[in-house]
């Protein structure tokens, strides 16, 4: 009797934690301080709670975040950049140039900015592997109101940068297209990026 009794409570123990499991919300709404704010509508963050990667949201105000700027690939570090630092200028891609070191629209200066600005509380923003970059864009759309299924909203329809990986014998930064049946309009090698941070579960070389 006390075996069955063991039983049905570690089955009734069971079954609370997967309701638990169920019932958590898979991602959490972040103020620019990194709180978890209630209202996801226009969050400054938003955190995967599967992965804990925590990825900044896009705007429609000019500012750093705004969903339209562009840059082109730069990765001046030799050891991170297979080879190849990319380009930056101080004409090509579109961004707020005043807050960018040299004034150049690159995604070394976005990602760098980004850390000094210690959005909603954290100094290690990145850009994206072309994994994770691939895993959320189901969940996005150009809509500015978010949904359950939809909750990565106002993002501008484009080509996006991912981190440098090594694809074969050559290491170079790829483009993911969001929403995945977006229309994009097509620039002169500068690209739009949504960065993000935190440990990643991916491997950044190729799929």
């Amino acid at each position: 009797m006390s075996d069955l009794r063991s039983r049905v409570a570690l089955g009734a123990a069971l079954l609370l934690a997967s309701a638990t499991l169920e019932a958590a919300p898979p991602y959490t709404a972040l103020d620019a301080n990194g709180h978890s704010v209630a209202d996801a509508t226009a969050p400054a963050c938003l955190r995967d709670n599967a992965s804990q990667l925590v990825w900044a949201m896009k705007r429609h105000d000019g500012g750093l975040h705004d969903r339209r700027w562009t840059y082109t690939p730069y990765d001046g570090n030799p050891a991170t950049n297979g080879g190849y630092a990319g380009y930056r200028d101080t004409t090509s891609g579109d961004c707020p140039r005043t807050r960018m070191q040299g004034g150049s629209c690159n995604t070394e200066a976005l990602v760098a900015a980004v850390n000094a600005s210690a959005l909603c509380g954290y100094t290690d923003w990145r850009l994206p592997t072309y994994t994770e970059l691939a895993a959320i864009a189901a969940h996005t759309s150009s809509a500015a109101t978010p949904t359950a299924e939809l909750v990565f909203s106002d993002i501008e329809e484009g080509w996006y940068w991912t981190a440098v990986a090594k694809v074969g014998v050559t290491s170079f930064s790829r483009v993911v297209l969001l929403p995945p049946r977006a229309r994009p309009r097509f620039y002169d090698g500068s690209y739009l990026v949504i960065v993000v941070r935190g440990p990643s579960r991916f491997s950044s070389g190729g799929r």
